[in-house]
């Protein structure tokens, strides 16, 4: 109630005339024409002696700043910066800079002479930074009222607000530790007594005096002057008085005259039942600590014998434009009331006049005085019958047809006696040439007339679906034997999403395709696409399926490792089709290319792909055949003599070879000259032999035969121990390895020397120191041959002198 007294008041106070104007303030206190007209700007600084600002032309960018937008919050405080329920507009004082920064404005109001009770309401916020200075250093906020007659500033109208205030409703920011701000608090200054002088409005923000930390503030001025209480005078219809005192006080206690009776505390209180007229109402008030002085208001209660009389209904056209709060619907008018007409019996939703009627509907219509008299009656607004007749749309068409907006089937209520006309326009000012054969989308006017000279306009809104988008792409084509799905969707990319296909075989679309996800015979196919409104369109898709290359494939020759197969040679291929790409694999996923298919040396099954230019494949199996070698091992038979043989095609010479059917026997390397007899050699040297295995294959090495001469010990016939030549008589060795004896002998039979070293210089010719005379020696030698064999000789020689 008290919200919607404070609306009624504020509609009030603009609306009313005569001795009503004098409640409005001063032109633009509240900034409601979005600028500062009628205020003058002060920039300057802060010290701790206090506040040095001068007057500047021009708002100073982020010192003086307008504020509009009502969803924006504060970032401290996260308060609105635009108050809801009031003005659109709000000043802000300072910034969240630093400096010792100081803005203020003022406002010079000029009391009227015949008003000797006179208050003023404002809104303030602030955000202070609170750096736990000294008081006379910290950031404040100045609001205070000056009388220009005397030059002082009224005590009670004027406070100061720093960050270390005890006033209640501080807190602290969620931003920033640092950082504590009030919400937007109302208050009231007491102007009484004041009337025809001059009174100068100021508010003043600093930042710290120190110059680290600021100070700012937000401002709104009520643009209601009015008086100190409230709703003091009512309707005699009224059950309960409901009073209110100015803003921004401590505590508000309400008494009858004799301050018998205690009406209650508060700003605002509901008196029940309502007082006798001439009852006084006392108020006292107790400000905050610092900010105001104690006083006692009084009011009188006045009844005001006012019942509101409307007419009770009326009947209009569709859309006329009606003024509810006037005469024609007022019966019994009022001056000193003023009128405002609802949407609701709670009085909350406004309306705005004239209102334009397109519905029956009743309003409410309440008339007030600027004391809190008010009273309520509602009035019904009905429509002719032509505001019942409503039209439903029609029924959407395809492209190959029309819409016909003369249809009685389309309207609903009564049309007898109505003239329907045809427009292309809202005005209905456009006639639409053919209603009955519509063949574009758009919404068209019907207007009704009856004959009363009511009519209305109804928008029809006529939906002529156009052609469906089908746009084909052709499948790729495909190899044999893979199919193709004409009904894959990316045939259909562009096409409209709610389009369903239907497919045939016949441009006359009636041969329907058995599975046109499986097509295996290239052609031309027909597609029939019907969209979510049914309308339809068809167009024709060409698939293609290529043929397969022909891969005609014989095996290679086998051949003899080390020797290579090379399966790319075109002889294995003949019939094949020509022009195709070759590749090769090492197994039949045709996963692992072969690196050399012209040097195959494995043998085993290998694959061969051939692709013709279309892409199209086919692959086959190719067997490659590389026969082994024999292993050939050569087993180097022990040396003989030269008087024995060693015979080749012995098993034990090639014991462990395998593989092999035949034996070769030569005598050179390049297997030219083979050995005459095998079986008997006699002869050193290298031999080659040669295994073949059953597939032809053979494979060669060789080995060498260790045949040495027989064994001798050669003595000398004669020997002269004497000359330089010849003098030492001393066995000569072949095939010997070992000297067992060597032993000379007198041709008495006398042992004349002996050894039994292959080393030895030999004999000398002395016998004990002595030279033995020429004659016969007979000498006897025994030894071990390198074969292991003992071997003993004789014989006889001549010693010389």
């Amino acid at each position: 109630m008290i919200n919607k007294i404070f609306f009624v008041l504020v509609m009030v106070c603009i609306a009313m005339t005569s001795n009503l104007k004098a409640q409005l303030c001063p032109e633009n206190i509240g900034f409601e024409n979005g600028n500062f007209q009628n205020w003058k700007l002060y920039a300057g600084s802060i010290n701790t002696s206090g506040v040095v600002i001068n007057e500047v032309a021009l708002p100073v960018s982020g010192r003086h700043t307008i504020q509009t937008d009502k969803t924006a919050v504060d970032p401290f405080g996260k308060f609105p910066v635009v108050l809801k329920n009031s003005g659109s507009y709000t000043v802000k004082l300072g910034n969240s800079g630093t400096g010792n920064q100081a803005e203020g404005v003022s406002y010079l109001i000029n009391i009227p002479a015949n008003r000797n009770e006179f208050t003023l309401t404002y809104q303030y916020a602030v955000v202070f930074e609170d750096p736990n200075h000294a008081v006379v250093e910290q950031p404040r906020f100045i609001a205070r009222v000056k009388d220009l007659e005397t030059g002082n500033y009224i005590p009670c109208a004027s406070f100061q607000y720093i960050a270390t205030s005890t006033l209640p409703g501080f807190k602290k920011s969620s931003s920033s530790s640092t950082v504590i701000y009030k919400e937007w608090t109302p208050v009231t200054i007491n102007l009484s007594g004041y009337q025809g002088k001059q009174l100068l409005l100021e508010f003043i923000t600093g930042d710290c005096t120190l110059g680290g930390h600021f100070g700012y503030a937000y401002v709104d001025v009520n643009n209601l002057c009015g008086d100190l209480i409230l709703g003091n005078t009512y309707c005699k219809s009224s059950e309960e008085l409901n009073v209110n005192g100015p803003s921004g006080f401590q505590t508000y206690t309400w008494y009858n005259g004799d301050r018998s009776i205690k009406y209650g505390t508060g700003q605002g209180v509901k008196i029940k039942p309502t007082p006798p007229d001439g009852t006084k109402i006392i108020l006292d008030l107790v400000p905050f600590t610092g900010f105001g002085c104690p006083s006692t208001l009084t009011a009188i209660v006045q009844s005001v014998d006012y019942q509101l009389q409307l007419l009770p209904k009326n009947t209009v056209c569709q859309g006329s434009s009606i003024d509810l709060i006037s005469d024609d619907y007022v019966l019994n008018r009022n001056a000193d009331f003023s009128y405002f007409a609802f949407e609701d019996k709670d009085l909350t939703i406004p309306v705005k006049n004239p209102v334009v009627i397109n519905e029956k509907k009743t309003y409410y219509i309440m008339a007030t005085n600027y004391k809190g008299c008010e009273s309520v009656a509602s009035v019904d607004i009905s429509l002719f019958d032509v505001a019942n007749i409503t039209l439903k749309n029609p029924d959407q068409v395809c492209y190959t047809e029309t819409v016909d907006i003369t249809k009685n089937e389309i309207y609903v209520g009564d049309l007898k006696d109505i003239i329907r006309t045809y427009f292309t326009d809202a005005a209905a000012t456009k006639p639409l040439s053919n209603p009955g054969r519509i063949n574009l989308s758009g919404r068209y006017y019907v207007k009704l007339t009856n004959n009363l000279g009511c009519s209305k306009i109804l928008p029809v809104d006529v939906v002529v679906n156009p052609k469906p988008i089908l746009k084909i792409i052709n499948p790729a084509g495909v190899c044999f034997p893979s199919t193709v799905n004409i009904a894959a969707l990316h045939n259909f990319a562009g096409s409209d999403n709610d389009l369903k296909y239907a497919f045939y075989y016949d441009a006359g679309l009636t041969q329907p395709v058995s599975d046109p996800e499986r097509i295996d015979k290239s052609g031309t196919y027909y597609i029939k696409a019907i969209n979510s409104l049914g309308c339809v369109v068809s167009d024709k898709i060409n698939v293609t399926i290529y043929e397969l290359p022909v891969l005609i494939l014989k095996d290679p020759s086998a051949v003899c490792y080390p020797a290579t197969v090379d399966i790319t040679n075109q002889a294995i291929y003949l019939g094949t089709t020509a022009g195709v790409n070759y590749s090769f694999y090492t197994d039949s996923n045709l996963t692992n290319k072969l690196i050399h298919p012209d040097q195959v040396a494995a043998s085993g099954a290998y694959y061969v792909k051939i692709t013709n230019q279309n892409g199209c494949s086919v692959f086959d199996k190719i067997n490659v055949t590389i026969n082994p070698l024999p292993v050939i091992v050569l087993n180097t038979p022990k040396p003989i003599f030269d008087y024995d043989y060693i015979d080749l095609t012995s098993t034990d010479i090639v014991k462990g070879s395998k593989g092999y059917v035949k034996k070769y026997y030569y005598t050179d390397a390049t297997l030219t000259k083979s050995v005459s007899d095998p079986t008997k050699i006699n002869k050193a040297g290298v031999y080659y032999i040669s295994l073949e295995s059953d597939k032809g294959c053979s494979i060669t090495s060789s080995i060498e035969l260790n045949i040495l001469p027989a064994p001798q010990i050669i003595v000398p016939t004669a020997f002269t121990p004497q000359k330089l030549t010849n003098n030492y008589l001393y066995p000569f060795f072949t095939s010997i390895k070992q000297l067992t004896s060597f032993k000379v002998f007198n041709k008495w039979g006398i042992l004349v020397y002996e050894t039994n070293t292959m080393t030895s210089s030999g004999w000398d010719g002395l016998f004990k120191t002595k030279m033995q005379p020429m004659e016969t020696f007979s000498w006897f030698a025994e030894g071990i041959d390198v074969l292991g064999g003992k071997y003993q000789a004789k014989g006889k020689t001549i010693l010389i002198l």
